[in-house]
């Protein structure tokens, strides 16, 4: 008898939870397939969990009221404490639940973490972020020190809360509501720029108009989500975003998100409908897709980005990101000698001039008037400090 067999051929317990609880035939029809999926589900994961207790509740909706966790216990072979936890979860920590599955949270910490407070779930959430894992114990410590706490004093903003603890507290609800309002803008574009394709002629100016502050703030969001902070190597005085892996989905879509920021930097109107189709939609789709690792849509990421040279700032202190893009002068003239079989090292000239001995201080020029130099004099001065031979006054065919 195959799998599907055996699920439809009800015990006779099932048989007579039916006959004491009639339904109609469509309805049982709907049961029977819901009944299949929880007895075939075989996977202990975060996904599973919620798609149990959506399955639990589902069921719910058709079954006399008050008869679910008879039905499952007799029909599924459940536990009335097992449907009872997976509906809670399902209830109680479905706004979270892609954060959750980012973080992997297991099952049974799941079932733990359903019976919480949304405080206490978010700032679980902020532990599992910054540990990387969550346990049982862990999600009790934070459920019993909550308790402690509002049995001791009133309730505060969490903003208000100093230690690690409260940090904690706000990064949960920085990652939560920062993912949803980032995901936001990205659809936005994207609707924006799925109206705009199908149209025979796309506006460029248009529809950059529509979308290059939008972009502009879901890049600064995504650095704000995802990027350290950091001191430049060569200028420790420009503080700024540490940059993305190279060569990942991530970085590609910090890049998309850069350059859609600006008109300028949009390609022209024979290649817009390309670029548009190719990599602005794909990127964005794998940036917003809510499956567990969805597929990157092409096979050419942008290059790693060289940080091996200073950077120039921009008005605020960071680094120039168009700036970052550009190899070096060292850099070009090597690959221009690689191409010979040949290796180039550049030297930058060193000038014989020195500003010290040339250019008084400003004590000394205050102090006496200089002597006025006229410009055949100082050309000349530069010409001898720079070893430049000067011209003879003798014209060179000249007699002796």
């Amino acid at each position: 008898m195959t799998k599907t067999a055996n699920a439809f051929a009800m015990p006779s317990a099932a048989r007579t939870f039916y006959e004491a609880h009639p339904v109609a035939e469509d309805i049982k029809s709907q049961l029977e397939e819901t009944a299949m999926f929880l007895i075939n589900v075989s996977r202990r994961s975060t996904e599973a969990a919620f798609q149990l207790g959506e399955h639990l509740e589902r069921a719910a909706e058709l079954l006399p009221e008050g008869t679910l966790e008879k039905w499952a216990v007799e029909r599924c072979g459940y536990t009335a404490r097992h449907v009872r936890t997976q509906r809670a979860v399902f209830r109680n920590l479905a706004r979270y639940k892609d954060i959750l599955v980012e973080l992997a949270v297991g099952p049974t910490v799941l079932g733990k973490l359903s019976a919480a407070e949304p405080e206490q779930i978010e700032q679980a959430i902020g532990f599992a972020a910054q540990n990387g894992k969550l346990r049982v114990q862990d999600v009790g410590a934070i459920m019993a020190g909550s308790k402690n706490e509002a049995e001791a004093r009133p309730q505060i903003d969490p903003h208000d809360v100093g230690g690690v603890d409260g940090l904690k507290a706000i990064i949960a609800i920085k990652v939560r509501d920062g993912i949803k309002s980032f995901v936001g803008h990205l659809e936005e574009i994207r609707t924006h720029v799925s109206e705009a394709l199908p149209k025979k002629n796309i506006v460029k100016k248009t529809l950059a108009e529509k979308t290059h502050l939008t972009a502009r703030l879901a890049h600064k969001e995504l650095e704000s989500l995802a990027q350290f902070v950091r001191p430049y190597p060569t200028a420790a005085y420009v503080i700024s975003n540490s940059a993305l892996p190279g060569k990942t989905g991530w970085a590609a879509v910090s890049a998309l998100l850069y350059k859609m920021g600006s008109e300028t930097t949009w390609p022209d109107k024979g290649e817009l409908r390309t670029w548009l189709e190719t990599e602005v939609v794909p990127i964005l789709e794998w940036a917003t897709s809510k499956s567990s690792a969805p597929a990157w849509p092409r096979a050419n990421v942008p290059v790693e980005v060289s940080t091996d040279g200073p950077v120039p700032a921009n008005d605020d202190g960071s680094p120039d990101p168009v700036a970052m893009s550009f190899p070096s002068m060292e850099e070009r003239m090597e690959s221009i000698a690689a191409a010979f079989g040949a290796t180039a090292t550049v030297e930058a000239p060193k000038s014989k001039l020195t500003l010290e001995d040339d250019v008084p201080s400003v004590a000394e020029a205050l102090a006496k008037p200089g002597k006025h130099v006229t410009r055949p004099e100082m050309v000349g001065r530069i010409k001898s400090a720079s070893g430049i031979a000067t011209k003879s006054a003798t014209p060179p065919n000249a007699a002796a």
